[in-house]
């Protein structure tokens, strides 16, 4: 954490577009898995759609939503916090709570945004023992304790006596745990913990720590394990998280493209989920014809084709040629048109459309993107090429986007991306999508073959 600190630091000033860019990412990915460890039930696609431009789900409950944008608010007063210097006490954190919770709201647990509990609380673990935090009686103190150690360990003068020395993560670490025992509200204590902890990495001059929805269980078995006194099992956890996110911030200082690679993957759920539509939407509304590809079906594919090329234009220098052509398949055709510069041949295909027996018109179209490649210029005496396939079919009612990819050994992997009825677009965003799940594709290919030449021989 410290050696990366530095490199960031040796990097400022950062460029404000830069620092925007960062800032965002990190918002949107910590309103994401913060919300989704306490159960949120919408998806990062959902989260982005709605932080970024206001857009609801349909069938999503009114309340995640609800806290979903008050959490996005306090990330939002963090940075205000941080470099105005403000001093973390009570009065604060209450005020983080009300602007999290937002509004108290009907349930069995006790909800009163900004205001301590007065009710005792308490979970049960997954083995189903019952665990108790401190009583509400003794919360006011023990707040106030905890708030007053912080502070001893993270302002200037008094971190100059050894007793406070503590690494800024421990300290953390330390006061997330301690918070977690307290369970001082009613609701929103796991969250509460993950922006104050945060809060103070930030005041050290770190970066946030995102915690991963998908590592809920280690995380909630390191807080188990963890105190004030001893928080190191909190402590790695969080610090991993947080040299991915030091990691993240020198990439954006850099001006480098901070998309995480895995961003298809996590949304790739929520896409399959979308277009499994309601009755009413199902509605066929337009049926296929030639006249409705000339109009409609040959611009989608241009579109998208187009992104996945401009992805393929980052690997070219890798291997020591390419061969990249795309197929139109009908009944009545069945030819290739070979790609130069990596552009849609448009009037290549402009050209075979027009062939198209009238007779066969509602029959299914079918093109298909090849990549292939030639050796790896690495490769030495283990020479690796790869094969990889996009098609997109149109059928009588349909349009489809399947995904292919022929590893070294010579299986198959297919991936439907996406299938929807031709009235229905095909939205920019999941072109973005499909384009940066073939830039996925391609680095984990370009990662393996890495490892079967650093093989012993």
């Amino acid at each position: 954490m410290d050696e990366l600190k530095a490199e960031l630091d040796s990097l400022r000033p950062i460029a404000i577009d830069r620092v925007e860019r960062l800032n965002q990412k990190l918002r949107l990915d910590w309103n994401y898995h913060s919300n989704g460890i306490e159960g949120n039930t919408l998806s990062l696609s959902e989260t982005k759609a709605f932080i970024l431009h206001g857009i609801t789900a349909k069938g999503k409950p009114f309340r995640d939503y609800v806290e979903m944008r008050g959490h996005n608010e306090a990330l939002k007063k963090l940075e205000n916090i941080v470099s105005n210097n403000l001093k973390i006490n009570e009065n604060l954190i209450k005020e983080f709570h009300k602007i999290i919770l937002v509004e108290p709201f009907d349930t069995d647990a006790e909800i009163n945004p900004g205001h301590y509990k007065t009710l005792a609380n308490y979970l049960y673990s997954p083995e189903g023992e019952r665990i108790d935090f401190e009583p509400p009686e003794e919360t006011p103190r023990l707040v106030n304790e905890l708030v007053n150690w912080l502070n001893n360990h993270i302002e200037p003068p008094k971190r100059k006596k050894s007793k406070y020395d503590l690494h800024p993560l421990l300290i953390s670490a330390g006061f997330h745990a301690r918070f977690i025992q307290i369970h001082p509200f009613g609701d929103g204590n796991g969250r509460m913990a993950r922006i104050l902890s945060n809060l103070i990495l930030m005041v050290c001059g770190y970066v946030p720590a995102i915690v991963k929805l998908e590592t809920r269980e280690d995380y909630y078995s390191a807080l188990n394990a963890s105190s004030q006194e001893d928080p190191k099992p909190l402590a790695e956890l969080i610090g991993k998280e947080c040299i991915n996110s030091l990691e993240l911030a020198i990439k954006a200082a850099k001006g480098e493209s901070i998309s995480d690679p895995e961003d298809w993957r996590k949304q790739l759920q929520f896409i399959q989920q979308e277009f499994e539509q309601e009755d009413a939407e199902k509605e066929i509304k337009v049926r296929f014809n030639k006249q409705w590809f000339i109009e409609k079906g040959i611009s989608l594919v241009e579109r998208v084709f187009n992104r996945v090329l401009d992805v393929c234009k980052e690997f070219d220098s890798f291997y020591d040629r390419q061969y990249h052509r795309i197929n139109l398949q009908t009944t009545s055709i069945n030819q290739g048109v070979e790609i130069n510069n990596n552009k849609f041949p448009m009037n290549d295909i402009w050209e075979i459309v027009k062939r198209i027996d009238r007779k066969a018109e509602h029959d299914v179209i079918k093109l298909t993107l090849h990549i292939q490649y030639g050796v790896y210029k690495k490769s030495g005496l283990n020479p690796f090429g790869c094969s990889y396939q996009m098609w997109i079919e149109f059928s009588e009612f349909y349009q489809e986007i399947v995904l292919q990819h022929r590893n070294n050994s010579g299986s198959n992997t297919f991936l439907t991306f996406k299938k929807v009825l031709l009235h229905q677009e095909i939205e920019d965003v999941d072109i973005t999508l499909i384009a940066n799940h073939w830039g996925s594709t391609l680095t984990e290919h370009l990662s393996q073959i890495r490892k079967e030449i650093n093989k012993p021989s």
